[in-house]
């Protein structure tokens, strides 16, 4: 197929194999937010170290971003972005100074967009989106109008650095979990009774985002109907949203251990790592979860499971969405109704729930 031109100069392919650019000493990946993009970015890390193994691979995120990808054994360097306009500067002019060959902006929104060209890196790769920030870059990637996972898109941006996306066949998420935060987890099992108990099921029934949350009432539901099938129950939950794992637990008929104290997101996939199921809403916690190889059952909006979930995995993961009765806009944002969310049921979640553990039968209680 034809490559196409941009509008820096560059030329990015279109289509079939990417010609390879001549060697690369630096590259900087960009993705600001959200933490649950992070890690869907790291399959792209893996891939662009074993294309350029003796590159130097750094990446810029904000602060979830960099406690997600500390210790990733692929990045030599992760950059806190700071906010605020003194910060900018500063970060401006250190990353003109690392003069970095090439850049790959997986998020490409007007911030990003600006930064990345200000770098001054010869090579700049964004997602193509119709207007001025398009000058940013020498390289576009179209924007994926289909249900592509989402790990697999951010792949695809490595293309122009011609690496063959379709060769990039793991895409599996990555966590550094290390001794420390399995040490820290292991003292949360043994504190809350969980390690005397039966195999562990985390549920996390929180978002900070209204248009993501199934509802207090539902998850409870499931919780109960989970512990009665003879699992344990964890209430996960991160800042600000304590008051939303309370209200599920506070519905439950059967105890769940939730008051388990703050955690650091490495910390996180370190309780999740002992789990034998997550269940939950839509965000950060399930790629968590995913990178840490635990099997997942979420509850998402309608045509996005496909999107954000890797359901090729050998590790079973398994979305449920519905249409909304009422039709749908896209307008998440906006959504009044939350329509989709309420299509699907509670007995749904815990099937697929069980069948992702190995045991569908019937329920007890």
């Amino acid at each position: 197929m034809a490559e196409e031109t941009t509008s820096g100069g560059g030329r990015a392919p279109a289509g079939g194999r990417p010609e390879r650019l001549p060697e690369l000493r630096r590259l900087l990946l960009i993705q600001s937010y959200f933490m649950g993009d992070v890690l869907l970015a790291t399959p792209a890390i893996r891939a662009a170290r074993r294309a350029f193994p003796d590159a130097r691979l750094e990446f810029l995120t904000l602060g979830p971003g960099v406690d997600a990808l500390a210790g990733n054994p692929h990045l030599d360097e992760v950059i806190r972005l700071e906010r605020g306009g003194r910060a900018q500067l500063r970060l401006i002019r250190e990353l003109r100074r690392r003069r970095y060959d090439a850049i790959i902006d997986f998020l490409s929104n007007p911030r990003t967009a600006l930064l990345t060209a200000l770098t001054g890196a010869r090579y700049r790769i964004g997602i193509r989106a119709g207007g001025p920030r398009d000058l940013a870059y020498t390289a576009l990637v179209p924007r994926e109008r289909g249900q592509v996972y989402m790990a697999r898109q951010k792949v695809r941006l490595l293309g122009p650095l011609g690496i063959d996306p379709d060769s990039v066949t793991d895409l599996s998420l990555e966590i550094a979990i290390g001794a420390e935060e399995r040490a820290w987890a292991a003292e949360v099992w043994d504190r809350t009774g969980l390690a005397a108990g039966a195999p562990v099921v985390a549920i996390s029934p929180v978002s900070r985002e209204r248009f993501k949350q199934w509802g207090a009432e539902r998850w409870a539901a499931v919780a109960d109907r989970i512990a009665a099938s003879g699992f344990s129950v964890l209430v996960t939950s991160g800042p600000g949203e304590r008051d939303q794992a309370r209200a599920v637990v506070e519905r439950m008929r059967h105890p769940a251990v939730w008051d388990y104290g703050p955690t650091t997101i490495r910390q996180l996939a370190a309780l999740y790592e002992r789990c034998v199921l997550w269940i939950g809403n839509d965000g950060g916690p399930k790629h968590v979860a995913a990178a840490a190889g635990t099997p997942t059952v979420t509850v998402i909006r309608w045509r996005l499971g496909p999107i954000w979930t890797d359901t090729r995995s050998a590790v079973p993961h398994v979305a449920i969405d519905r249409a909304p009765p009422q039709g749908c806009d896209m307008r998440c944002a906006r959504c009044t109704h939350l329509g989709c969310l309420g299509a699907v049921g509670a007995d749904e979640v815990v099937a697929a729930a069980l069948d992702a553990l190995g045991r569908a039968q019937p329920i007890r209680g």
